[in-house]
Formats: structure tokens, sequence, C-alpha cells
């Protein structure tokens, strides 16, 4: 997405364009409300990372559906499809039929991608140079 006068180059280059449209569309150039939703949903990630890696570990199918079908709903709401697609394919995994250990196999190689893709999209969100924080080396 192109930037708007609204919206400073530096971020609108950093985040992923669907991230860009979604959050024009719910807050408008609002960009202390875009700074609020992203400290939030990286916040609220981390925890759902954590419980869904502690259900694939303990192998209940319910808990990881869950849990991997809460990362699906923030990060389409917030419009990073890629990390919603990657928790959906973990959610379908742990939905499926076929021995549990070359599920939970699968559910393992799936979450390593999918906190990859959280923690690129988490440094790109720091690293952005949001219109109230401090320069660095200020």
């Amino acid at each position: 997405m192109q930037p708007t006068a609204s919206t400073p180059a530096d971020i609108a280059a950093r985040l992923p364009a669907q991230v860009i449209g979604a959050l024009t569309e719910l807050f408008g150039n609002d960009l202390q409300q875009w700074r609020f939703i992203i400290d939030l949903f990286s916040d609220t990630v981390e925890q759902d990372l954590c419980n869904l890696e502690k259900a694939i570990r303990g192998g209940e199918d319910a808990h990881i559906i869950e849990a991997a079908h809460r990362i699906v709903g923030s990060a389409r709401m917030l419009g990073h499809l890629s990390i919603g697609d990657a928790a959906r394919a973990i959610e379908r995994t742990a939905q499926g039929v076929g021995p549990h250990h070359e599920r939970t196999a699968a559910m393992r190689t799936g979450l390593a991608a999918l906190r990859g893709l959280v923690d690129q999209f988490r440094q790109a969100a720091r690293d952005c140079v949001w219109p109230d924080a401090p320069v660095a080396g200020a």
C-alpha cells in the first residue's frame, strides 16, 4: 500500500500491505490506534503461541484447535494473512486423521514457521518510527 499524507513511508514500508489496509479500514489514519492494536496483537499472540505450544506438547487436539483458532482470528482481524494461514494450517492438522505422532510432528514444524512469522512481524513493528516515539539516538 502506498503511504498517504498521514501514513509515514517508514510504517507503510515495514508492515505488510494487508495490515496497512486493514488498519486503515478500521481506524483511518489514526496512527496511535494502529500502534495500540499492533502492540495488543504482539502481546496477546505471544501468550497464544505459548498456549499452542503447550497444547501440542500435551497432545490434546481440542486445545490445539482452540489455541490455533485464537491466532487465526486475531491475525486475520489485523490483516496479517500469512500468520493467519500458518495458524489455520496447524488447526487443520489437529482436526485431521492419521497417526497422532505424524500430526504432532507436522504441528511442531508449523509452530516453528508460525513463530518465525510472528517474530518477523513484531520486529518490523518495533522498527517502525511511530510519530509519538522518540528518535533513536536523540
